[in-house]
C-alpha cells in the first residue's frame, strides 16, 4: 500500500513497506509566464502550509512572482493515492502561463535500470516503442509520436524535453507504480520530464504540465479571480509486470464509465469500399461505378459471408463531405435501407466527414486562417486540390451538418463513422462564436456534441468517432477515454482502430499493429476497424489479429479495387479461395463472438492473447506466428486466468495441466494464426 510522507519542502512517494521508493527528491513546484505582460519565473512555493481536511492531506502555497495560489489535495484510494491540483489567481492582473513544472521527483542516477513505459501505447500507431530505461532518459533517447500536417497551420508544441501519455508504468522488475492522469473535461496527459538539477539527472512525474498544443489550454490564461482545477492524478502500485500495470489503468477508466456495455454486441460490417473503389467526388466515375446495383452486389457478398451490416464509405454523397444522399444514383435512403433489411438481412452504416472535396459551402462556414483566404488544400493529388475546410465550432454550420445527418440517419441507420474530423488549425473568424483564434478543445467539443446529438435523436445508432485533432495515423491527440460512454454517459461509443486497413501484413511484420495489442491490454473502450481480405493471406492472420484486439470488426475486399490498394499493389491471390477462408473464419468468430466483443482481454504475450467471460470457465486463446518460418510455441496460462481449478477440454493445442497453470504447445507455419478453445464453449 502506498503512503505519502510530507515535510515542509520535501515529499517522497514509497510503498508502505518501504521496499520501493518511487520518488526521493523534493517535489517540484515551478511556473513561468507573464503577469500583466511582464515575464516571471517561480521555482518554489512560498508560505507552504499542510493540513488534514476531512481525511485528505491539503498543501497550500504561493508562487510569489506569479501571484498564484496552488492547492494540492491528496487522498487515499484503495492501495494508492489521488492528487488534485488547483491554481487560483487572487490578484488584479491577468497571468499567462507558458510552462508548468509540478510533480514528484526521483533520482535517475540510482534508477538507471528502472523503466518508464507508456500506457496504453507502449507501441504507438506509427510503430515507435515508448519504453525507456532510466539511462535512456538520462541520454535523451526518448521522443513523443507527433502527427503533423503541413497543409494546416499548427500551434507550437509545448512538450520539448518531456514525455506524455495517458498513464505510465514506472518501476523495476515486477514492482512499480502506475501513474494515471484522468481529465474528462479538458485535454490533459500525464507528463514525465527528465531534468538535471544540482548536477544530478532526475525524473519529474505526476503533478501537472503542458503537452501537445499547450494542453490543458484552459489554464494558459488566468484572469483576476479565476481558478483552474487540473485532472486527477492517481498513483497506484503494481506487482507482476506490464500486464498488471496495464490492467490497473484499464480498471481505473472502466470505473469511470469508459468501456463497453454489458449487452454490447456490435454488427459485423461489410465495407463496400474495397471492391467498389474510391472516386473522390468525380461525378462521371460515381455514376459508372458507385451505383445502387453495385452496392446491392456488395450486400449479397455481405450476406454470403455472414456479415450483419453494409457500411458505405466515400461515394454515397452527391459530393464527398456535403452529407447529401445521392438519390439520383442510389434511390431514396429509406427505400435502400428497407431493401437491405428485407432482401439481405442487413442493416446500414455510413461515414460522414467534415471537410469537402469540392467548393460547395458558403464562405462564412469556412475556417478563416490568419495568413490566407479560405481555399482548397491538396489532400489527395489524384483527386485535385479539393480540400475545403468548414469550421465545426461555427454554430450555424454545426446545425446544418446535424440537420443533414439526421435526414439520413433517422431512417434506421445502425452505425456511423465520424471520419476526417481532424482540426484544421485555429480559426480567426469572430462571427463563428468561438474564441479568436479558436482552440483545439472547442473543435473537439463540437465534434463530440455532434455525435451525441445524432445518437440522442437516433436511438439504436452506434457512433465511432475518429480523433478530432490528429487523424489516428501516427499518434492520438485526445485521450482514448475522452467523452466516451454508452447511453447518456458519453458522446460516442467507439474509437477508430487506427489506419491498419490498407497494408495489414506489413503492419504486422513491422510491429506497427502491436498498437492494437497494447490498446486492448490497457483500454476497454471498443475499437472499430475494417480490413480487406485482399491484403490478408489465406490463413486469415490479420483477420484473427483484428478479431482478437478489436471489439467491432468490418471486412471487405473479395476482388479488391486498384483505387484503394497500396502504390505497389497487392500480392496475387485467388478471390474464391480467400473468400471461402474468410467465410469459415466468420463462422468460427460468430460462434465465439461474446469472448471477442465483450470478453476480458489478457495479454499472455504480445502474440498470445486470452479472452475470458465472467462466470465461464476456460476461454479462447489466439496465438500468432508473425515470422516467415515455422515456430514451435510453448506457453503457460495460470488457472486463475481460466477461472478453473479442474481439467477442462482443450481444442487446438496440446495441454499439460498442473496445480497452478496449463502449459500449451503447438507448431505454427509462418504468418499463421491459431485458435485454442479451453472448456465447453
Amino acid at each position: 500500500m502506498l503512503d505519502f510522507r510530507l515535510a515542509a519542502h520535501t515529499n517522497t512517494l514509497s510503498s508502505m513497506q518501504g521496499s520501493a521508493l518511487f520518488a526521493d527528491r523534493p517535489y517540484q513546484y515551478a511556473l513561468s509566464g507573464r503577469v500583466n505582460g511582464t515575464p516571471f519565473r517561480d521555482d518554489t512555493l512560498s508560505d507552504l502550509r499542510l493540513a488534514d481536511e476531512g481525511g485528505e492531506m491539503v498543501i497550500r502555497g504561493q508562487f510569489d512572482n506569479a501571484g498564484l495560489i496552488l492547492t494540492r489535495h491528496l487522498r487515499n484510494i484503495g492501495n494508492g493515492i489521488e492528487e488534485i491540483l488547483t491554481l487560483r489567481n487572487p490578484g488584479t492582473f491577468t497571468v499567462e502561463i507558458d510552462r508548468i513544472e509540478i510533480g514528484y521527483v526521483a533520482s535517475l542516477e540510482t534508477r538507471k535500470d528502472w523503466r518508464l513505459i507508456a500506457i496504453p501505447f507502449r507501441v504507438q500507431l506509427d510503430g515507435s516503442v515508448h519504453d525507456y530505461s532510466g539511462q535512456d532518459l538520462i541520454d535523451g533517447a526518448f521522443h513523443n509520436a507527433v502527427y503533423s500536417d503541413k497543409t494546416r497551420p499548427e500551434p507550437p508544441l509545448t512538450e520539448e524535453g518531456i514525455l506524455r501519455s495517458e498513464a505510465w508504468k514506472w518501476g523495476i522488475g515486477n514492482e512499480g507504480l502506475v501513474i494515471i492522469k484522468y481529465n474528462n473535461t479538458d485535454i490533459e496527459l500525464s507528463v514525465a520530464a527528465p531534468i538535471k538539477h544540482e548536477g544530478e539527472w532526475r525524473l519529474r512525474f505526476g503533478g501537472a504540465g503542458f503537452a501537445l498544443y499547450g494542453e490543458p489550454s484552459a489554464v494558459r490564461v488566468l484572469r483576476p479571480g479565476a481558478e483552474y482545477t487540473f485532472g486527477v492524478t492517481a498513483y497506484i502500485p503494481y506487482q507482476g509486470g506490464i500486464s498488471d500495470a496495464y490492467e490497473i489503468y484499464r480498471n481505473y477508466i472502466d470505473r469511470r464509465g469508459h468501456g463497453f456495455s454489458i449487452d454490447y454486441d456490435p454488427p459485423i460490417n461489410w465495407n463496400e469500399l474495397y471492391d467498389v473503389g474510391w472516386y473522390h467526388s468525380d461525378p462521371v466515375k460515381l455514376r459508372q461505378f458507385y451505383t445502387r446495383e453495385a452496392l446491392l452486389k456488395e450486400a449479397e457478398k455481405a450476406r454470403a459471408i455472414g456479415c450483419d451490416l453494409l457500411y458505405l464509405d466515400p461515394g454515397w454523397e452527391v459530393i464527398e463531405g456535403i452529407t447529401l444522399w445521392d438519390q439520383a444514383r442510389l434511390g431514396p435512403v429509406d427505400e435502400f435501407i428497407r431493401t437491405l433489411k428485407e432482401q439481405y438481412g442487413l442493416d446500414l452504416g455510413y461515414r460522414t466527414i467534415l471537410r469537402t472535396y469540392r467548393d460547395y459551402w458558403p464562405r462564412r462556414y469556412m475556417v478563416k486562417h490568419a495568413d490566407r483566404e479560405s481555399g482548397p488544400i491538396e489532400f489527395y493529388p489524384a483527386g485535385g486540390p479539393d480540400g475545403w475546410e468548414p469550421c465545426l465550432a461555427n454554430r450555424e454550420f454545426w446545425e446544418e451538418k446535424l440537420r443533414r445527418i439526421l435526414a439520413i440517419s433517422r431512417h434506421g441507420v445502425r452505425f456511423m463513422m465520424f471520419d476526417e474530423m481532424d482540426w484544421r488549425g485555429p480559426c480567426h473568424d469572430p462571427s463563428h462564436g468561438h474564441s479568436v483564434p479558436s482552440t483545439p478543445i472547442e473543435h473537439i467539443r463540437a465534434v463530440y456534441a455532434l455525435a451525441r446529438e445524432v445518437r440522442r435523436q437516433c436511438p439504436g445508432l452506434t457512433a465511432e468517432v475518429h480523433d478530432p485533432v490528429w487523424p489516428w495515423a501516427v499518434s492520438v491527440y485526445v485521450p482514448t477515454y475522452f467523452g466516451q460512454g454508452f447511453g447518456e454517459q458519453g458522446s460516442y461509443e467507439e474509437n477508430w482502430g487506427f489506419e491498419y486497413m490498407w497494408d495489414c501484413l506489413n503492419d504486422l511484420r513491422s510491429g506497427r499493429a502491436l498498437a492494437l495489442y497494447y490498446y486492448a491490454l490497457g483500454c476497454n473502450v471498443p475499437l472499430y476497424l475494417h480490413i480487406t481480405m485482399a491484403a490478408d493471406n489465406d490463413a486469415c492472420v490479420f483477420f484473427w489479429w483484428t478479431a482478437s484486439t478489436v471489439r467491432h470488426i468490418g471486412i471487405g475486399g473479395k476482388t479488391s479495387n486498384k483505387t484503394i490498394e497500396p502504390a505497389g499493389g497487392l500480392p496475387p491471390y485467388d478471390p474464391e479461395v480467400r473468400f471461402a477462408a474468410y467465410q469459415s473464419a466468420i463462422r468460427t468468430y460468430k460462434r465465439l463472438k461474446p469472448f471477442f466483443a465483450r470478453g476480458r482481454f489478457h495479454g499472455i504475450a504480445e502474440h498470445i492473447h486470452l479472452h475470458t467471460l465472467p462466470g465461464v470457465s476456460g476461454g479462447v486463446i489466439n496465438v500468432f506466428n508473425l515470422t516467415d518460418a515455422e515456430q514451435h510455441m510453448v506457453f503457460r496460462v495460470p488457472l486463475s486466468r481460466l477461472s478453473t481449478t479442474r481439467l477442462l477440454p482443450v481444442k487446438g493445442a496440446k495441454a499439460v495441466w498442473d496445480d497452478e497453470a496449463v502449459t500449451f504447445s503447438l507448431s505454427l507455419p509462418g504468418m499463421t494464426p491459431a485458435l485454442i478453445e479451453v472448456g465447453e464453449l
